[in-house]
């Protein structure tokens, strides 16, 4: 997935950066707990957000987790279940948009198509 980073420069303009491919790394594991087919690349961090993609691919799995801030989930693509922590089970196909509240318990599994997500993080304050 092509991305885009704009920043405002001193001198009023917009500089940008362009990333034709995000540059993967593999994420083994959440809290100690092992995930399966699971790779993240973060994109930027500012003081009380950062934004991530994360990409599952078909049979992998993430753990149950939850973030202390708020989780704006965008899926791009992909289809699978969502799972919550009294054994619901909610399909997602992509696009579809998910907002977690901080403390949110859920799992990502059952993962049939290799799913991107677009993932914001904003701290509460």
């Amino acid at each position: 997935m092509r991305t885009t980073i704009f920043t405002p420069t001193t001198d009023g303009s917009v500089s940008y950066d362009v990333r034709e491919a995000p540059a993967w790394e593999p994420l083994a594991e959440y809290d100690g707990k092992p995930l399966k087919d699971v790779r993240i690349v973060n994109l930027t961090e500012v003081r009380h957000g950062e934004v991530q993609l994360f990409e599952f691919k078909a049979g992998g799995h993430f753990v149950m987790h939850a973030s202390p801030d708020v989780a704006h989930c965008q899926i791009v693509r992909g289809r699978g279940m969502l799972g919550l922590p009294d054994g619901t089970e909610i399909p997602y196909q992509g696009p579809e948009l998910y907002v977690f509240q901080p403390g949110a318990l859920h799992d990502w599994h059952a993962i049939e198509e290799d799913t991107l997500l677009s993932v914001c993080l904003v701290e509460q304050t």
